[in-house]
């Protein structure tokens, strides 16, 4: 009965967690989480791919490395219609009920389908809603000639106003150099910023100095400065910003898909409201 029906290919991954976290004027929080994936493929005779995946979350993580505090707890099951991806000739559309993140701005949804693939050297991605009401779409264009590579992102719905979003990037051996133009029609003035990245032995470090939208405000009123080291199991990082808030993250690799983890973030409130700590495990399957 299933002669000539393609074998779908499913395979599980995930990660688990206990960790131990605090606030600068808060009690230590024990937590553990689960993170458990399933993703499906399949090739036909056709030609033609498909591949989904859905997810069950439980518990609760400690974003230890990027927002430094507790996510919300999950309780299950939170994908209400999975992402589905159909590939055909090098091109690729994707279909999400729930709407996939925007492509200018990750913080937003857009449109329930994307079409992605190349032409003239140019890799394209564009993504609209087809459901009645208001139709949200987004664009990403990306252009490469030997050291140089150039992005373009853009939207109709920023917070319901247009938005583009211009990257540049030229690699020269371990040093790399970025330049963004970010301009979106809310009254604000288009924020620049320019950032450089070199790697030396075990250490990379890594500026950005940006202007922050206001009127008159000038490259390198909003800046990052940041040095990462990694060495065998040891990988560390110190981050520091315009607001005097510094960030230090350690993670030491276990072994088999352990890592132990440590982090803390030390903010400019006196307070202490804005300071974060945390320390666990995690553990990859």
């Amino acid at each position: 009965m299933t002669a000539g029906v393609a074998a779908a290919e499913v395979s599980f991954s995930g990660k688990s967690q206990v960790a131990v976290t605090a606030t600068g004027n808060g009690d230590n929080v024990m937590t553990s989480h689960i993170d458990f994936n399933v993703a499906i493929s399949g090739t036909y005779d056709n030609g033609m791919t498909m591949a989904t995946s859905f997810g069950y979350d439980a518990g609760q993580e400690a974003d230890y490395n990027d927002d430094f505090a507790l996510d919300a707890a999950e309780t299950g099951f939170g994908t209400g219609a999975p992402a589905i991806t159909i590939g055909y000739a090098g091109y690729t559309i994707a279909v999400d009920g729930d709407g996939f993140d925007n492509l200018y701005d990750d913080a937003n949804t857009t449109g329930n389908l994307k079409v992605s693939g190349a032409a003239g050297g140019i890799d394209f991605t564009v993504a609209t809603n087809i459901d009645s009401g208001d139709s949200v779409s987004a664009y990403s264009l990306g252009y490469t000639t030997g050291d140089i590579t150039a992005t373009v992102t853009g939207t109709d719905d920023h917070g319901g106003v247009d938005a583009t979003k211009i990257v540049v990037d030229y690699a020269m051996g371990d040093t790399t150099f970025t330049l963004t133009s970010d301009d979106a029609d809310d009254n604000v003035d288009t924020i620049t910023k320019i950032g450089v990245s070199t790697k030396i032995d075990a250490l990379t470090f890594t500026y950005t100095a940006a202007s922050n939208g206001t009127a008159g405000s000038d490259v390198g009123d909003d800046w990052d400065a940041k040095v990462a080291y990694a060495a065998g199991a040891l990988s560390a990082s110190y981050s520091l910003d315009e607001d005097d808030i510094g960030k230090l993250v350690v993670d030491y690799d276990l072994g088999g898909g352990a890592t132990a983890f440590a982090s803390m973030k030390a903010g400019a409130a006196s307070d202490g409201s804005e300071d974060f700590t945390a320390m666990g495990i995690n553990f990859a399957f």
